[in-house]
């Protein structure tokens, strides 16, 4: 039930965002302002993780969980356009292979499936398309989760700082102009919440490393490195590389950024962590209503 609602949702939007804009938009100019993670178009991702877990708890034997998330990137121009206050909440549902008991002392004994914490951030930012990119704002965790283990029950608040490199042509292998390069981090503190659940301190830097084979298709790697400091040593760090691709269609008049990635983990926690992960996703590119002409 939790999976089919939230498919629905960027459809809802897709028919209230007044997609004008985005029908006349050609795929090279949707790739364009697409490929810039704070431009002024609105974008409604939605991603499907089915992640294979593997650690001394799985005796071996891979456990498959899979998340399906909505992360609408939700640009507000302001200063006359020239710059944008880009926002994005992101809910998410689980299927789970552990148990919903967290003293359980065989924790992969059952499965747990639900809705997860929501992440919100915002990010200001200058309106660019391409050559150095930066935004900086604040983030949040909010404890939504249905189930007790799907989600730490805290309140959590931090920094967010993206810095990209966009190249402005494509097909030149050697150039730095037909890359795109950069990262997005993050870190949440808890600042509130339930007092029987451990304290949190995480952040996750989202990498990209991109080469631009066309004005449409991108060939690289997008992955999230996840750090509990909470955690001592090696399991601290989840650490993966990628190799996928990001490309285009339409979809009636309006055009869809979709995309299909492979991952790696190099580090992942010793009792049980991700060892690879398959990511698909589609982004339906639709008018930004606060953008004027």
């Amino acid at each position: 039930m939790f999976r089919r609602s939230l498919v629905w949702i960027p459809l809802l939007l897709l028919g209230l965002a007044v997609p004008a804009q985005a029908q006349e938009m050609s795929l090279e100019k949707a790739a364009q302002k697409t490929n810039n993670p704070v431009s002024d178009a609105w974008l409604l991702i939605v991603q499907n993780d089915v992640t294979f877990l593997e650690g001394d708890l799985t005796d071996g034997k891979f456990e498959v969980q899979e998340r399906l998330s909505f992360q609408p990137v939700l640009p507000v121009p302001i200063f006359g356009g020239k710059w944008n206050l880009v926002n994005r909440v992101v809910p998410q549902v689980f299927s789970s292979p552990f148990s919903d008991e967290l003293d359980d002392p065989d924790p992969l004994s059952g499965k747990t499936e639900g809705i997860g914490d929501t992440v919100l951030f915002s990010l200001f930012a200058p309106n660019r398309n391409d050559g150095w990119i930066w935004g900086v704002g604040p983030t949040t965790i909010l404890p939504t989760a249905t189930e007790d283990r799907l989600g730490q029950e805290k309140w959590q608040a931090g920094p967010a700082a993206l810095v990209v490199r966009l190249g402005k042509e494509h097909g030149k292998i050697g150039s730095i102009e037909s890359w795109n390069i950069g990262a997005l981090a993050q870190h949440w503190w808890d600042v509130g919440g339930t007092g029987n659940r451990p304290d949190t301190s995480q952040s996750d830097i989202q990498y990209f490393i991109n080469y631009k084979l066309n004005a449409t298709q991108l060939i690289g790697m997008t992955p999230n490195i996840q750090i509990n400091w909470e955690e001592d040593g090696s399991d601290r760090f989840s650490i993966p590389i990628g190799l996928g691709t990001i490309g285009f269609f339409r979809w009636g008049k309006t055009p869809v950024r979709w995309g299909v990635e492979v991952q790696k983990y190099l580090n992942q926690p010793d009792a049980i962590g991700s060892d690879w992960n398959l990511k698909v996703f589609f982004a339906p590119v639709v008018g930004n209503p606060f953008k004027k002409g």
